[in-house]
């Protein structure tokens, strides 16, 4: 779509049935975000008739950005008008190509300008009715005349001309192969490289859960667990709430009456660090190295993340509420969630509602080498954003959550138990064994799914 073509003023009615065609077409169907940004630089350019839409006014209208927020560092509105143009494009290629009026942004703005379809001229065969083709007739004979004879120099001269011919043939015939093979090489290099860069389009199973994620157009957090919150509840034999953990009240529970003078140096001295577990660090890693390079994509710690930041993007939450306060806020829509024991210092399995052949707990005892497990998708606080939270009965567990969750096979064992269309949410209980560390194998023992 040149942007040289001259701009047309449709009336608000129809511009706005246009702009609705778009956004409920398959092209932006899933593409919460983009949906926004198209309708709120629509309806600024019908209602108000700006002459342009500043890029802050975009970021804190749309993406909750402060209203004097600096551009130079946060590009999420050039990134996600980026691709709004190209996705613009690809439905009037497609979808929209019966529109006579296609909409586009033109760089250097933010503004939709309307242009009109460029003709495509048919070319017909001339048929001539009137000269119709002369009836058979005979053909007089031909007197025969004498053969000239042949010139040698210019017969010799006619085949050098005829091999000249055949030899530009035959290397503009190479030329095309040769252009064609580098054309493919070019295909492969910049698939591979999309590949190594995004490796959560490698395959379509990924693509398919993953996407609701990564094309989305939103920031995603992933927010690793807290263990020094863990520790402290341990020492305190209790647990701590979120409210506690944000207003940092839990560091006043070393001065309670009942807290002995030993746990209380323990207790300060494990407050005053920010830790982790190595295995919760791992299944962060499996999730962040799916689409590293995206400046979307973002870590965090649970104790310096914000309810503001949890409310607005979609998140990764790793580690149970043990380690992460984070996850409380979603267990009550739960079905498998793990719980922990600190008296018994000990973490379990619990199904809120057990089917047929389930239990109602599932707690490892006596054995160091197995682990369960609980993957769960499920809608974020506020609508159109997404959580998954991946929590084990211990680090090595939630490791192994994030490794099936990261992994084609894991993801195609998980898509075959749930219902077909589009990805629902849902619920996943895993049990794995493990050797010196190592996750050996991972299986499915109970399924919930949800429909969005």
């Amino acid at each position: 779509m040149p942007f040289e073509v001259p701009t047309l003023e449709l009336d608000p009615d129809s511009a706005w049935e246009l702009f609705q065609r778009v956004v409920n077409s398959q092209e932006l169907r899933r593409a919460t975000r983009l949906r926004e940004l198209l309708l709120y630089v629509g309806k600024r350019s019908l209602k108000s008739h700006a002459a342009s839409i500043r890029e802050q006014e975009i970021g804190a209208a749309v993406f909750g950005r402060p209203e004097n927020y600096d551009t130079n560092i946060d590009n999420i509105v050039r990134v996600n008008v980026s691709e709004l143009r190209k996705r613009l494009c690809h439905y009037f290629e497609t979808e929209g190509a019966a529109e006579p009026v296609l909409m586009e942004i033109p760089r250097g703005g933010y503004l939709p300008v309307f242009v009109a379809r460029p003709a495509v001229e048919v070319v017909k065969p001339v048929e001539s009715l009137e000269n119709p083709p002369e009836p058979h007739r005979e053909i007089p004979a031909i007197e025969a005349k004498p053969v000239e004879p042949v010139n040698p120099i210019t017969a010799r001269s006619e085949r050098s001309a005829r091999d000249v011919s055949a030899w530009l043939l035959w290397l503009l015939g190479a030329a095309l192969v040769l252009a064609l093979a580098a054309a493919a090489v070019f295909w492969w290099q910049a698939r591979a490289l999309r590949n190594e860069l995004q490796p959560w389009q490698a395959d379509a199973g990924r693509a398919a859960f993953w996407g609701q994620f990564f094309a989305s157009g939103e920031q995603m957090d992933i927010v690793t667990a807290d263990t020094s919150y863990a520790l402290a509840e341990d020492l305190l034999q209790r647990p701590i709430s979120l409210d506690d953990y944000l207003d940092y009240e839990y560091k006043n529970y070393a001065n309670m009456p009942e807290v002995t003078p030993q746990t209380r140096d323990a207790l300060n001295l494990v407050l005053s660090r920010n830790t982790g577990s190595v295995g919760d660090f791992e299944a962060a890693e499996q999730v962040l190295a799916l689409n590293a390079r995206s400046p979307l994509t973002r870590l965090a710690s649970a104790r310096s993340y914000t309810p503001q930041a949890i409310k607005s993007h979609n998140v990764v939450l790793i580690g149970s509420r043990q380690s992460n306060p984070w996850v409380e806020l979603y267990k009550d829509r739960l079905n498998f969630y793990v719980e922990y024991d600190p008296a018994r210092h000990r973490s379990y399995v619990v199904n809120r509602s057990p089917q047929k052949g389930e239990q109602d707990v599932y707690e490892i005892i006596n054995d160091r080498n197995r682990d369960f497990s609980v993957v769960a998708f499920v809608p974020n606080l506020s609508a159109h954003r997404y959580a998954l939270i991946l929590a084990g009965t211990d680090s090595q567990g939630t490791r192994a959550a994030g490794e099936f969750i990261t992994s084609s096979e894991g993801l195609a064992a998980i898509r075959q138990r749930l219902p077909q269309g589009s990805y629902p949410y849902f619920e996943v209980l895993l049990s794995s064994t493990r050797l010196e560390g190592t996750t050996l194998q991972t299986a499915i023992v109970a399924v919930r799914g949800y429909t969005k």
